[in-house]
């Protein structure tokens, strides 16, 4: 008899650390401070996804968004503002894709086949982050004209508040 391997299902896994490589090059270009203290958040989500741990995952999760919020309020105007709410959303995708990828592994085991159902829980969260972000970013150009750079930080702020309460159960 084979023991299951239980570690996070690769497909999620990858997915997630491509999102939280795409929400650190957000980062990088709105402001290096933030790129920084993202790329540690890549740090803390990798071995997370290597061996299965809800908590590194989070911690990544976490520290990636600390590098969006301390990039949005040190970064520069132009397109700033999108290239936040574009890693905001990817820094979500990371981390909810990454829990899923744990979940998977812990549940099913790694070798089990899970694409069908990582596709659907992708598709998902990626849907509902574009719509989030095309949302915000559509009341920011119509409300937020001229407003300074930390409102869009409280924005940010909120909608990972938001994201967190809908995803307690």
């Amino acid at each position: 008899m084979t023991e299951i391997d239980r570690r996070p299902v690769r497909l999620s896994a990858i997915v997630s650390l491509g999102a939280a490589a795409l929400a650190a090059f957000a980062a990088i270009l709105t402001a290096s401070a933030g790129g920084v203290v993202a790329g540690l958040g890549i740090v803390a989500l990798a071995p997370g996804l290597v061996v299965g741990s809800r908590r590194l995952v989070h911690l990544g999760g976490v520290v990636l968004a600390v590098g969006m919020v301390l990039a949005g309020a040190t970064g520069g105007g132009g397109a700033a503002e999108l290239f936040l709410l574009v890693g905001t959303g990817a820094t979500v995708v990371a981390w909810d894709v990454g829990q899923n990828a744990v979940g998977l592994g812990q549940q099913l085991g790694r070798e089990a086949e899970t694409t069908r159902a990582e596709l659907a829980h992708l598709g998902a969260t990626v849907l509902v982050g574009a719509v989030t972000v095309g949302v915000a970013y559509g009341l920011y150009q119509v409300a937020g004209s001229g407003q300074p750079l930390p409102a869009l930080v409280m924005l940010l702020v909120a909608a990972l508040a938001l994201t967190t309460a809908l995803r307690q159960k």
